[in-house]
């Protein structure tokens, strides 16, 4: 198994080979490409060297292809000159876009261009509300309203979101974010804390419907929150040992979701059907 990370997580403990990759301030990433309203073209260019041996994703890549006997895949020397023949074909200058950092396009029309009739990619042409390709196909025309299965009695939904100070899991090895945020806690709505004699800023642990219990994780009392729910921001409870700012603060909310729910169009995973209630630190 090889890892390709940016820091020591849970998954490079499982590797047998990690190829240690430079943080986004050490290399160059693929350009940003966006056909927005406003489009443009983005480089993200490194403002620092790697300091030990660290490489960059591209440089990764070339050289197992290279390896393989695939090199002819990646008919360049470095990723500048792969920069210059993508933005040549363009008609843009990568000179002036490593000064600038972007370069933006001619506002694009919202929908259609301007005279021109709308158009759907549907059988009428037409948008649909009744689809007769769903119903064809054995689903429901029209979608319907499913509600959300329960959790059991005395558990409530477990939600999760991010924070503005930490990005997923990848920041919390850096010291300055760590301490404007080093641990999560859990939303509880004030009822329910008087209710089960939480105070706030105590510490306790989630044990979801499948008896998985979490790390212990402090408490916020809020009317914030629907009193059949709680919340977390997702990224803490890291368990690797070598990520020493962030090894064992707050609670990991990926560890308690143990179900999910699949949408049988689309594929999408619904995963805030898991259930959690607390259990009490012991001091």
């Amino acid at each position: 198994m090889v890892v390709v990370d940016v820091i020591p997580s849970e998954i490079t403990g499982w590797a047998d080979i990690v190829l240690p990759e430079s943080v986004y301030l050490e290399r160059f990433d693929d350009l940003n490409v966006e056909w927005f309203r406003d489009p443009f073209v983005a480089l993200r260019q490194p403002v620092i060297d790697s300091p030990n041996e660290q490489k960059p994703n591209w440089w990764i890549a070339k050289k197992l292809a290279e390896k393989l006997k695939l090199n002819h895949f990646f008919p360049w020397n470095d990723i500048e000159e792969y920069y210059r023949y993508r933005l040549n074909a363009a008609g843009i200058d990568y000179n002036e876009l490593k000064k600038k950092g972007i370069i933006r396009g001619a506002r694009q029309p919202n929908y259609f261009d301007e005279g021109v009739p709308a158009q759907f990619s549907t059988p009428s042409g037409k948008i649909e509300f009744y689809s007769l390709q769903l119903k064809e196909a054995g689903f429901d025309p029209v979608p319907k309203y499913n509600r959300p299965l329960s959790g059991p009695p005395g558990y409530f939904r477990l939600l999760y979101g991010r924070a503005p100070v930490h990005s997923f899991s990848r920041t919390h090895s850096n010291r300055i974010l760590m301490d404007m945020m080093e641990e999560n806690e859990v939303w509880v709505n004030g009822n329910v804390a008087e209710r089960y004699s939480l105070q706030n800023g105590q510490y306790v642990r989630l044990k979801n419907q499948d008896g998985i219990v979490s790390n212990r994780i402090r408490v916020k009392v809020t009317e914030r929150i629907r009193p059949d729910c709680v919340y977390m921001v997702h990224g803490f409870g890291h368990n690797a040992k070598m990520l020493k700012h962030a090894f064992g603060k707050g609670a990991s909310d990926a560890q308690l979701i143990t179900r999910y729910q699949t949408d049988p169009l689309m594929g999408g995973t619904a995963m805030n059907v898991n259930f959690v209630t607390f259990e009490m630190e012991v001091i």
